[in-house]
């Protein structure tokens, strides 16, 4: 999951209750980067843990107004920027692949109704109810950013028992189907098929670099093992310079389990790391990062060990590989 998806519910955490992520032990940094891909489990036991730290099982009522597509930055305003519902709606369906792997989102068809449904097979405990209830509200903001605030979803269904005392109803404004397998909004398919009640208003086009392009539709598949491997030790490296234990941890092996699948295929630890922190010192040149920084960011004790890691992948130091990136970027097309 792309830390950008999860950036409304953290800035309405921010502002209502004046909690950040970092309160539970996740680093800044991991949020100052949009497009870094966080293990679905570690935000399941986030929304759980908020449960505890907040007091209130309830806590997203506080938060639902804020919980929405407009609060992601340039994604955000992509998904909304469209002339009508019915287009924004297959927007988000399709669109969504690239920011959570492992999920549905999609649009059923039961006579005159739509039910507009999520479906997550990797959430569990108290999370799966918290993240069913995020993308209720995402959704059921999504039909009042075109239909207006007053507009009601026809039901609502959320997997978890019951709770809060009618927050969420008043919410919604509309009766809940508690304990439900998938989420679901009602809606009548009138809406989508007549369009929405204001004028469509033209909004900027989206624009991203190649670099943030390429990231965006990176998104691994669960059979690539190879690109998984890759993307939990990017994860991991936020969390300090990169371990086989916290690695393990992250795929529920113990560390011999892991070294004697990576044997499999054999590759060592080390030398996965090692190609992994180079690809994104990379990407950091490209951004303009100094040396330096790169070093700090990647985990590295010091400079000197960075800049012997990565001239024993690429075979030129980082300074000399960064000065040719930026003769390229300054080249005369020809």
């Amino acid at each position: 999951m792309r830390s950008i998806f999860f950036q409304p519910f953290v800035r309405a955490l921010q502002k209502h209750y004046g909690i950040t992520l970092s309160e539970l032990g996740v680093p800044p940094k991991l949020l100052e980067e949009p497009m870094t891909l966080v293990p679905y489990s570690d935000f399941n036991q986030w929304l759980e843990d908020l449960e505890h730290v907040i007091g209130n099982r309830a806590y997203l009522s506080k938060m639902a107004k804020d919980i929405s597509f407009d609060n992601m930055d340039k994604l955000g305003g992509w998904f909304l920027s469209t002339p009508e519902l019915a287009l924004t709606f297959r927007r988000i369906n399709y669109g969504t692949s690239c920011l959570q792997s492992g999920a549905t989102f999609h649009g059923e068809l039961s006579g005159k109704i739509i039910k507009w449904t999520y479906n997550n097979h990797f959430s569990s405990g108290r999370g799966r109810f918290q993240d069913s209830v995020r993308m209720a509200i995402m959704f059921t903001n999504t039909l009042r950013y075109f239909m207006g605030e007053n507009y009601h979803p026809l039901r609502i269904e959320l997997s978890g028992p019951p709770c809060g005392n009618g927050e969420f109803e008043l919410f919604f404004g509309c009766d809940i189907r508690w304990n439900s397998a998938s989420t679901r909004v009602w809606l009548d398919i009138s809406i989508l098929e007549h369009g929405n009640n204001f004028p469509f208003e033209l909004t900027r086009p989206m624009m991203l670099s190649n670099l943030e392009l390429d990231e965006f539709l990176n998104m691994p598949q669960a059979h690539d093992v190879a690109k998984m491997m890759y993307e939990m030790i990017n994860y991991s490296r936020f969390y300090g310079y990169p371990s086989l234990d916290f690695v393990a941890d992250k795929f529920n092996l113990s560390r011999q389990q892991l070294q004697r699948r990576l044997h499999r295929f054999g590759w060592s630890f080390s030398s996965i790391t090692s190609y992994v922190l180079c690809n994104q010192a990379i990407k950091y040149m490209q951004a303009d990062l100094s040396v330096k920084d790169i070093a700090e960011e990647l985990g590295y004790k010091s400079v000197q060990s960075f800049s012997k890691a990565f001239q024993r992948q690429r075979g030129q130091t980082p300074t000399q590989y960064k000065e040719k990136l930026l003769e390229r970027s300054h080249r005369s097309p020809i």
